[in-house]
């Protein structure tokens, strides 16, 4: 038995409704018959909105005119100390909406190590001491002159902005490695690493032997049992935290170097760029 849509179109109805109706579509808008209708119906219509701009968009509420007098009336009750003060006591304590509850997007370091290994890996973080209930997260400047420097043991708070930006330049595939955190402006335009452009160590000499190199490379990649340690592929690569070019002395130190495939090395270690200039890997420590 075929049972036809009760809005008139003809069809065959394949939805029932709460109200016991058949239709040809899962709703009753899908139905040619109630579509036509509605459009017949604004054919012709003047919008609602039509000729109001921004700057009069006021006059379309209800009692606009009262409206505008009391926003330009000084001495509004809205406007008094009083009635703020009283407001203010109202969504204080447990009637606060927010009363109990932790806010959803605060940024947290467990979470950031979560979801962000290697900016973890690569950015030291740490709450507010001064704030302990607040778990404000503080890093250092990247000018190794300023004394919130890692260099000076200091620290600041960044800005929500700074450190989605920095995650962003070291996480994402097109990050170029960038927006180090400053604490100011002036620790911006002093810092040498800011728009660094060339490679001032091309020329630096290598502490070691080829041969000695092969020793380190195999006693890291085995230590690791030839496991990439950011995707956990099979691992051809090994990585050093410390840049060669700038601390040479740890080059051969197989507690500051882990092993990773091509890709990753490539695109989260040393990011659009194999031969490890200067400008993508001073992220790791400032030279001085």
């Amino acid at each position: 038995m075929i049972i036809l849509c009760d809005y008139g179109c003809g069809m065959e109805a394949i939805h029932q409704f709460k109200n016991g109706k058949w239709c040809c579509s899962k709703n009753q808008s899908g139905c040619p018959v109630v579509k036509n209708k509605k459009i017949k119906k604004l054919v012709g219509n003047i919008p609602w909105n039509k000729g109001v701009t921004k700057e009069n968009s006021i006059g379309m509420r209800k009692n606009s005119e009262s409206i505008k007098k009391a926003w330009k009336n000084p001495n509004a009750k809205f406007k008094t100390d009083k009635f703020k003060e009283k407001r203010s006591r109202a969504n204080s304590g447990k009637n606060n909406p927010m009363y109990g509850k932790k806010h959803p997007n605060r940024i947290t370091i467990k979470k950031v190590e979560k979801r962000y290994p290697f900016f973890s890996k690569i950015e030291k973080l740490r709450y507010n001491p001064d704030k302990p209930n607040e778990k404000e997260i503080q890093v250092h400047c990247k000018n190794h002159n300023c004394k919130n420097s890692q260099e000076k043991g200091g620290w600041f708070t960044p800005t929500r902005i700074q450190i989605t930006e920095r995650i962003r330049q070291l996480e994402s595939f097109d990050g170029n490695d960038g927006s180090y955190f400053y604490c100011s402006k002036k620790c911006k335009n002093e810092c040498p690493l800011f728009n660094l452009k060339g490679d001032p160590y091309k020329n630096t000499d290598q502490q070691y032997t080829e041969s000695e190199y092969q020793i380190f490379r195999k006693f890291v990649l085995e230590r690791d049992n030839y496991i990439c340690q950011y995707c956990g592929e099979k691992a051809e690569h090994v990585h050093h935290e410390r840049p060669q070019k700038l601390e040479p002395f740890f080059a051969l130190d197989p507690d500051f170097a882990w092993n990773c495939c091509k890709s990753c090395h490539y695109e989260k270690g040393h990011p659009k760029d194999t031969n490890c200039s200067t400008g993508k890997l001073s992220s790791m420590r400032c030279n001085k």
